[in-house]
């Protein structure tokens, strides 16, 4: 790829992540900005990143304080249930998608400018328009993933002022409630603290959702991406063998060379994947286990607890839907990308090549038919089957805490 063509696919894919960048600029981090080069420019994005992380924290330690001391003083269910266990939940996957972004932040720098010699800039027919399907698609789901979570944020930020100024409006004594249920070591209800405690609890909240966001849409990118260059590779496979009009229908097809070329790029792709799911796998694993948990806790809240917060609630439920289905998506799609390249194989024109070459296919054939998977740390492969399996269990947390509640 020459310098030209790599600074297209390097501007390209820049594009797709513009939406990502934007959310993770805010925590004071970016994987395709220039690297800082004068002290100001240094000192700016550390102190956005030391600010940003220490909201996150005092957020998280403040909720698992309030949670404990609710676990110890109380003994109903829907007071637990009610102390905003689904919020703990998210903002501690939002803490583990920070640590893991910045602690990998130079290896998806690396795998940004290891992408772009692969990208597919000089494409016609079948394959431009496969391109253009892959990128206008990831565009929608990533606009629709970023509605979810912002809206849903700024619903539970604006609730308490809406409900103070309801409350005026019929005349019933009211005063500004807080974003959150969360525990502090001083009196919060005077003037200056509560005042201090709402505008906290407001920019941790939209810290929290930048840090899942800008994960997320990494992590969607990315894989749109894997995925995308896996159909090409079909496409070209799909050709080898098929030689041209001047050749012979008795004479054999040489293409070695192209199965060669295909080969190298089938290889990069499976490294370039095993490097994004070693990355990933960690956030996978706490995706995994916490989404069925928050899932439960949310529909609990809805359809039991405080209607007043029903509608920010029922927002949050459909971001914590789309985020989990967005990454079993995703890996389910590079799963069958993957598998699609042994049914490219059998598609090609191997019964019109030689001997070497069928040889050679044979390789690409025998890789193929082992598929490549995102896991969450090995324990387990992320499929579309995992998200049905997260839906049955938060269905099922949901039928035991309703036999509780319904009980007391």
């Amino acid at each position: 790829m020459s310098s030209d063509e790599k600074s297209v696919a390097l501007k390209e894919i820049h594009t797709t992540l513009n939406l990502c960048n934007f959310c993770i600029r805010r925590v004071g981090l970016s994987f395709i900005d220039e690297t800082p080069k004068t002290f100001y420019e240094k000192l700016s994005k550390n102190l956005a990143l030391i600010i940003s992380s220490s909201l996150l924290v005092l957020m998280l330690a403040g909720e698992i304080a309030y949670v404990s001391g609710q676990l110890i003083n109380i003994s109903s269910v829907e007071e637990f249930v009610g102390s905003y266990l689904h919020i703990a939940g998210y903002d501690t996957l939002s803490f583990g998608k920070l640590l893991t972004i910045w602690y990998k932040r130079h290896t998806f720098r690396q795998l940004m400018s290891e992408l772009a010699e692969i990208w597919p800039v000089s494409i016609k027919n079948a394959e431009a328009e496969i391109k253009y399907n892959s990128l206008s698609a990831l565009k929608h789901r990533q606009n629709l993933y970023a509605f979810w979570n912002i809206l849903g944020v700024w619903f539970y930020n604006l609730t308490p002022i809406a409900l103070l100024i309801y409350r005026k409006a019929r005349g019933v004594p009211a005063a500004l409630g807080y974003v959150w249920q969360m525990y502090y070591p001083f009196d919060k209800t005077q003037l200056l603290p509560h005042i201090a405690v709402y505008i906290f609890e407001t920019l941790a909240g939209l810290t929290s959702v930048c840090c899942m966001l800008g994960s997320d849409l990494l992590f969607m990118t990315m894989a749109s991406h894997i995925s995308m260059l896996l159909r090409l590779l079909q496409e070209q496979i799909r050709r080898l063998g098929a030689g041209d009009s001047s050749t012979s229908v008795s004479k054999p097809v040489d293409c070695y060379k192209d199965i060669v070329a295909v080969v190298k790029i089938h290889q990069r792709l499976i490294s370039y994947i095993n490097d994004l799911e070693s990355a990933f796998s960690v956030i996978n694993l706490i995706n995994v286990l916490l989404s069925s948990v928050n899932i439960c806790f949310v529909m609990f809240a809805i359809v039991f607890l405080d209607s007043w917060m029903e509608l920010s609630n029922k927002f949050y439920l459909g971001a914590v839907l789309t985020q989990m289905g967005i990454v079993c998506w995703y890996a389910d799609d590079i799963y069958r990308a993957s598998v699609g390249v042994a049914d490219a194989v059998y598609e090609s024109g191997w019964y019109k090549s030689n001997t070497q070459s069928r040889r050679a296919m044979l390789v690409v054939l025998q890789r193929s038919q082992k598929p490549l998977y995102f896991t969450a740390l090995k324990f387990r492969a992320i499929t579309m089957t995992t998200y049905s399996s997260i839906l049955t269990t938060a269905y099922s947390y949901f039928t035991l805490l309703y036999t509780s509640y319904r009980r007391d």
